[in-house]
């Protein structure tokens, strides 16, 4: 909410977010697993679970075997994601 949101807050968290960006790329020497993270994870969504999530909103709640099977793809691109992560990670 608008109210909840303060200039102290929103330096704070911007603070901790480049600090532990600085904290990890001062850490990280080998990009191929920043690229290879980012490959998994973005890419299935792009791929998968987007096109999913955005047909599955412009049916407008309805239930069909059309939406099932988008709900369908959109899980398996969430497993596919998770597993091209751990692989990344190996």
């Amino acid at each position: 909410p608008q109210e909840k949101r303060t200039n102290s807050l929103f330096n704070k968290v911007t603070v901790g977010v480049l600090a532990l960006t600085t904290l990890v790329a001062a850490k990280l020497t080998d990009l191929g697993l920043v690229a290879s993270i980012g490959g998994a994870t973005f890419g299935t969504a792009l791929v998968f679970i987007y096109p999913a999530i955005m047909f599955i909103k412009s049916q407008n709640g309805k239930k069909t075997k059309e939406t099932t099977l988008a709900k369908i793809i959109a899980v398996l691109g969430v497993v596919m994601g998770a597993i091209g992560t751990k692989l990344a990670f190996e």
